[in-house]
């Protein structure tokens, strides 16, 4: 246990507004799945259906505490239930809805006894690269992954460092109205819209709704919060505070040099220029590290400070981790894919420096765009430019495949679960370069990539 715990079991206790008198037992983790319970947790026993109106694709038949026991002997030293749990010797902090009298009360008590900034985000593309980013700010808090839901953000704030430099905290939707409770729960300083595009259309029915959904984290403001938002998105819904990143804001980048992977920027903050390096470099990975700088520069915090650190800020699984195997490069860009960070995942495979073999991409659907789905596949093939070979896969990908010359047009496969890793490891010649892209039940579920990088071991490397 650290010298200073995150909580006791008694200050949960009174946050949870119990009134039995509870140990003074030291918490260094709270966490809602069994499976990640070490020595030293509260274990939060949750609903598999959600409560508090929220919505979940990953919904379970099993409820949390039917998984307490497992969790005592993995190490809790206290657990949140909804009732008295048989065999469990630790302490049962027991309430009438775990999430929201649960771990929402104790992310609202987590958040009323910290003082420094705190920086909510949210956006459709590049919501957690940005989040990493910022981060990077020395002796910033942010969660280790993705935990942007209903029960992700409240369990960052109750894992985050009282004594951080700030805390970041990413926000995501599955349903309208959901960014401005997660807002009103974390009460940020700062709120910074990455970017808004036409991703959940299913859901939300248009870009305006997403608009108002992705404005809606300022709901969460102070009236002397500060509102970050890139260049051409209104936000009338604001009347405060606002600072604008990229183009001709007062925080864009001014010129940058590519030195294999790794891009050297320069970039304008308010008139003063600072530069900054980034590995690897891409356009939208320019625009997220602005995005990073002017939240900074919103909280009050040292810009150049965090400038200096973006170098060290990597890629994480999913989301464009590189691999050689077989003579090939593999990118792994198979975590989700929308129409932006598509055509993120494009430009910057075409802006990548090649010795030899050719730009590749193999394509699968992109999920949740209602309608305008076959649009918006048809539409990826204006950002093929500079790409030597197109693999589809999915239905919808049908739709780009038919609009491909022949010489571009690698092939085409319906159902991704039958996907042999085998037929794209077949195509792939020494040198190629090759970014795998789709939405998360195309290539990420099913693993995929793994499949292909031990495909493309397993054979000599293609001349």
């Amino acid at each position: 246990m650290s010298a200073t715990p995150l909580w006791t079991v008694a200050e949960i206790a009174r946050a949870l507004r119990l009134s039995e008198k509870f140990p003074a037992t030291e918490i260094d983790f709270v966490t809602q799945d069994s499976r990640l319970v070490k020595p030293g947790s509260l274990f939060v026993a949750l609903s598999g259906t959600p409560s508090g109106g929220f919505m979940s694709s990953f919904a379970s038949a099993r409820d949390g505490w039917e998984f307490a026991a497992n969790a005592e002997v993995a190490g809790a030293v206290a657990m949140i239930v909804p009732h008295r749990i048989d065999g469990v010797s630790v302490p049962q902090l027991v309430v009438k809805d775990t999430l929201i009298d649960g771990l929402w009360a104790l992310g609202r008590a987590a958040r009323t006894r910290f003082k420094g900034p705190v920086i909510g985000l949210t956006g459709s593309a590049g919501k957690t690269s940005t989040k990493e980013f910022i981060a990077a700010y020395p002796g910033a808090y942010a969660s280790p992954s993705s935990f942007n839901n209903f029960w992700g953000v409240p369990l960052t704030l109750c894992n985050a460092n009282p004594e951080a430099s700030a805390w970041v905290v990413e926000m995501g939707m599955n349903q309208a109205g959901e960014i401005s409770r997660l807002s009103g729960l974390t009460q940020p300083t700062v709120a910074l819209i990455v970017n808004v595009q036409p991703v959940h259309l299913e859901k939300l029915g248009s870009l305006e709704a997403i608009r108002r959904e992705k404005v809606s984290i300022a709901q969460g403001l102070p009236k002397d919060g500060v509102l970050v938002l890139p260049m051409g998105l209104d936000a009338p819904e604001w009347n405060g505070k606002t600072v604008r990143f990229g183009d001709a804001s007062d925080v864009r980048e001014l010129k940058h040099a590519a030195h294999g992977e790794n891009w050297e920027v320069t970039a304008e903050l308010g008139g003063k220029q600072v530069a900054f390096s980034l590995t690897p470099g891409a356009p939208h990975r320019v625009q997220n590290a602005l995005a990073a700088l002017a939240a900074i520069r919103a909280a009050g915090l040292d810009e150049a400070t965090l400038a200096k650190e973006l170098g060290h800020v990597g890629i994480m699984s999913g989301r464009g981790v590189e691999q050689t195997a077989g003579g090939a490069t593999l990118i792994d860009d198979s975590f989700n894919g929308n129409p932006a960070s598509m055509v993120a995942a494009l430009d910057s495979l075409m802006a990548r420096p090649l010795k030899a073999g050719r730009r590749i991409a193999v394509l699968g659907d992109m999920l949740e765009l209602g309608v305008e789905a076959p649009a918006y596949h048809k539409g990826l093939a204006k950002h093929l430019a500079g790409i030597d070979g197109v693999y589809c896969v999915g239905p919808l990908m049908r739709h780009l495949y038919d609009l491909l010359p022949a010489a571009k047009g690698l092939g085409w496969h319906e159902d991704p679960a039958t996907l042999e890793p085998r037929e794209i490891a077949a195509l792939l010649r020494d040198g190629d370069v090759v970014v795998v892209k789709g939405s998360k039940k195309m290539f990420w579920v099913n693993k995929f990539v793994p499949r292909l990088l031990a495909a493309l071991q397993a054979r000599a490397p293609a001349s």
